[in-house]
């Protein structure tokens, strides 16, 4: 094999593996509207800071902290205080149970609101 058609190869490796992200991406979005930059970077933060313990839809099996899917078509929250943005802010600000860290130091206001209207939508 030619070094030419070895390189033509390999472009046609990387293109298939590109196409296939991007395939599989817009699958996960069918029906769903595009994300705003704000949203993509609330989803990244949610990844990052929450996904650890929690996730929002059903393709996970068992996450250690509750599922926060449809968490605020729910009455209580594991606090046994009723699902408001307050509530929740309170939650992801201070920790109340022993495993959930209190992100009070770590994220702004700002994020935590962020955070919470990502999670109003679910």
């Amino acid at each position: 094999m030619t070094g030419k058609e070895w390189l033509g190869r390999v472009a046609l490796i990387v293109l298939a593996v590109f196409s296939f992200g991007f395939i599989a991406e817009a699958q996960s979005q069918k029906g769903a509207a595009p994300l705003s930059e704000k949203a993509r970077k609330v989803r990244v933060m949610f990844q990052d800071r929450c996904h650890v313990c929690h996730d929002v839809d059903s393709d996970r099996v068992k996450p250690l902290g509750p599922s926060l899917d449809g968490l605020f078509q729910r009455d209580k929250l594991v606090t046994g205080k009723p699902v408001t943005k307050e509530n929740v802010k309170e939650i992801i600000k201070m920790g109340p149970t022993p495993g959930m860290p209190a992100f009070r130091y770590t994220l702004s206001d700002q994020e935590i609101d962020d955070l919470i209207d990502y999670l109003v939508e679910r």
